[in-house]
């Protein structure tokens, strides 16, 4: 039966919305190509690229650090690191991380399997890079690279690694360099920081973060599906990267290594030498020791613990962050103070020594338990005679004291271009007020004019006072930095202090003095034939345990070519401890060896064999 006309015309109305239905879904698909294709082109290139290149960071080796006369101190070597590297889903299909996975990898890369699956469950969760192996031995690099098509995800970087080729030796100048953490990270992604990337964590490496830094390089690799490197991708060449400068640093590795070797019993102690020319640090030693080579390959929890137990603190650099009673070495500056205030002169006998000095209704004694008898000032400095430095302090008073220790640098910063100084404390009246409820009494003069009571100085700040009195008061800022290569010549700022003031004839005193306690005094230790050093003895009460033994000196008196200072905690009296650390230095700076090895100082005793304290 023919269809009716409505009939007809109601399929008719069918194909027509059919057919444009169809029309509209093919103008959606056309669209759509023409976004893919042309709109977005670029971006879906990119991603399609980026499915088989991947960009690879070239880390910069840092600067290498020598000392003054060429010798390296702190340089770079290539280090093999195992990573894991996350590949796509549809490879870690094809390529899964089973059982035996596990098993090969810890076998090869020789690392817990319980290690491996943390760091293979961080890396598919953040989709980043994890390292499964710091410094790993060439051994097992190699092995790595032999077997790589059977480790899926496994790689080999190689990067620089910091390295002190001479072990613990000036560790505490140059510091060490440690991998950033999350916090430096946040506050430095600015500068370029990446994770993974090496900064300075004390000493030089610290200070000088920013010129010992490269810039990090870039190249593209080819990888295939199991995201291992295949080859460098040929479109465009690497951008290589650029080391960070090298440093030239005033120390001398000759007198470095000399010092390291006259402390290399010390236990706890530190000692500096400055050139008096100039304030340059000749050297730098702080005991106890460590090498910042353990830091470049990693320190385990359990050798981190030990470091910070047991109250030895390695990682502390005494010689600017240790603070210590002066004892007698700050009796250099009250006899300077005394004599510049016009109190005393050179010739002034007080009353004589008879072993104690009875002030206040009580006695003092003096480290000469006999006494020293009828003294001069020169002869109570080079004695170190505490009755007659008891007599001094009420009439100097405080203010002109710590005036006189300010004026040396003594008390404050120094200033020198190492982080985490320590200013040491020269009390005054404010400092009493605070602490002592402003019940300041003249009878604390007898102990600060001796360098005892509230007095601390670090053993640089000592370095620093014998260098200026060396140079009869003239100031100095200590340094370390040299010279930057390659780059801007560093600027020598001005001394934070202004040097102490005084008559030429008051510092032919103290330099009289001085000398003759190392010719004929408590610092025979520290004697050099042909050779005249001046120098000061010094034994500080501690109230943690034993006393300190101390020893301060310049050399040549006539032309200061070297001021030491030596501080040896918890171990007697200067002239028997400290003097012959200084000594033997000395020796080794101005002796050939074939008198150095003949020659044995006298030692400290006085008229009646009796070891000489203070």
């Amino acid at each position: 039966m023919p269809p009716t006309s409505r009939t007809r015309r109601i399929r008719e109305d069918r194909a027509v919305l059919l057919a444009g239905i169809v029309l509209a879904g093919l103008g959606v698909i056309a669209l759509g190509l023409l976004r893919l294709q042309v709109v977005e082109h670029e971006a879906y290139r990119d991603l399609a690229k980026n499915n088989r290149v991947r960009m690879e960071v070239l880390r910069a080796p840092r600067g290498a650090i020598y000392d003054r006369h060429g010798e390296l101190l702190a340089d770079n070597r290539p280090s093999f690191k195992i990573v894991f590297r996350p590949f796509p889903a549809e490879s870690a299909r094809r390529h899964p991380l089973d059982a035996a996975w596990f098993a090969r990898v810890t076998s090869i890369v020789e690392v817990d399997s319980a290690g491996i699956a943390e760091a293979v469950g961080l890396a598919r969760r953040s989709g980043q890079s994890v390292v499964l192996r710091e410094n790993a031995p060439f051994a097992v690099m190699a092995a790595v690279e032999e077997l790589g098509e059977r480790l899926p995800g496994i790689e080999v970087l190689v990067e620089p690694l910091r390295h002190y080729p001479h072990g613990t030796l000036a560790a505490h100048v140059l510091g060490y360099a440690g991998e950033i953490n999350e916090a430096e990270l946040e506050k430095r992604a600015e500068a370029g920081y990446r994770p993974g990337d090496l900064i300075g964590r004390s000493g030089i490496e610290r200070a000088y973060e920013r010129e010992l830094r490269g810039q990090d390089g870039a190249e593209f690799v080819v990888v295939n599906a199991m995201g291992q490197r295949v080859s460098t991708l040929t479109e465009g060449p690497p951008r290589l990267p650029t080391a960070g400068r090298d440093l030239v640093l005033t120390l001398d590795f000759r007198i470095q290594r000399a010092l390291e070797e006259a402390m290399a019993d010390v236990k706890r102690g530190a000692a500096v030498a400055l050139d008096p020319r100039d304030g340059g640090v000749l050297a730098m030693v702080s005991r106890p020791a460590i090498d910042p080579n353990e830091f470049s390959v990693g320190l385990t929890a359990e050798r981190w613990r030990e470091m910070n137990e047991g109250g030895a603190n390695p990682l502390l650099n005494r010689a600017i962050q240790g603070a210590y009673p002066p004892g007698s070495t700050f009796k250099i500056v009250s006899m300077l103070a005394a004599l510049a205030a016009g109190l005393l002169r050179p010739e002034t006998h007080l009353s004589p020594c008879y072993g104690s000095y009875m002030f206040g209704g009580r006695s003092f004694g003096c480290w000469k338990r006999q006494g020293h008898g009828s003294l001069d000032f020169i002869g109570a400095l080079q004695h170190s005679c505490d009755t007659y430095f008891y007599q001094v302090g009420p009439r100097l008073g405080l203010e002109r004291l710590g005036a006189a220790a300010h004026a040396m640098g003594l008390g404050v910063d120094t200033g020198i271009d190492l982080p985490q100084e320590r200013s040491g404390l020269i009390p005054d009246r404010a400092w009493y007020d605070r602490r002592r409820g402003g019940e300041f009494r003249e009878s604390l003069m007898l102990n600060l004019i001796i360098g005892q009571g509230e007095l601390l100085l670090t053993p640089l700040q000592l370095a620093l006072m014998t260098a200026e009195t060396a140079r009869s008061g003239a100031p100095l800022r200590a340094h370390v930095l040299e010279e930057v290569r390659g780059g801007e010549a560093p600027r020598r700022a001005v001394p934070p202090h202004p040097g102490f003031a005084a008559e030429p004839r008051t510092w032919a005193a103290v330099h009289e003095a001085l000398e003759r306690v190392v010719h004929e005094g408590t610092g025979t230790a520290a004697r050099v034939p042909g050779v005249r050093v001046a120098g000061k003895t010094g034994t500080s009460q501690n109230p943690h345990g034993d006393d300190h033994a101390l020893f301060v000196c310049y050399a040549p008196v006539e032309a200061p070519q070297i001021a030491l200072a030596v501080v040896v905690e918890n171990s007697g009296h200067g002239g028997s401890v400290a003097a012959p650390i200084a000594g033997r230095v000395l020796r080794e700076m101005f002796l050939p060896d074939s008198l150095r090895r003949r020659f044995t100082p006298p030692p400290p005793r006085d008229t009646a064999g009796v070891l000489r304290g203070d």
